[in-house]
């Protein structure tokens, strides 16, 4: 049986931030499919010291397949330089069940997580982030 993609990603670069913006929830196909979309713009990000802030709108729900997709790919960018995620959640119904499944899945990740009101606190806080320790 194929599935079909469920949930929207686009994503950009700003200075050393990867910039996601999606509509959940998310199934491990459409994670996929945005793995491969962001490819080359991603990899641009390789080697430096770099943030990654998510922009969710709607419910930010994983199933347990893409739950495991996106553990092993934040792990796999943390080999490659990524240090913090900021998130910003938008038009969720249920903030609290939310925020308990990503801190669950960024976790596991061994990723250092942080929630904010607004976009511009998130970058504030990646910059920081960034700027530590160098």
């Amino acid at each position: 049986m194929k599935f079909i993609p469920h949930g929207k990603l686009s994503a950009t670069i700003e200075d050393n931030i990867f910039i996601i913006d999606g509509t959940g929830p998310w199934n491990k196909e459409a994670l996929e499919q945005a793995t491969r979309d962001f490819s080359d713009l991603h990899r641009q990000l390789y080697g430096k010291k770099w943030g990654v802030l998510v922009l969710t709108h709607g419910d930010p729900i994983h199933t347990p397949d893409a739950t495991h997709f996106l553990i092993d790919a934040i792990k796999t960018d943390k080999e490659h330089g990524r240090v913090s995620t900021a998130l910003v959640l938008k038009d969720c119904d249920d903030l609290k069940f939310a925020k308990i499944h990503i801190k669950d899945i960024y976790h596991k990740a061994g990723e250092n997580l942080q929630f904010f009101d607004n976009e511009q606190s998130a970058k504030h806080w990646l910059q920081a982030q960034l700027n530590a320790g160098k």
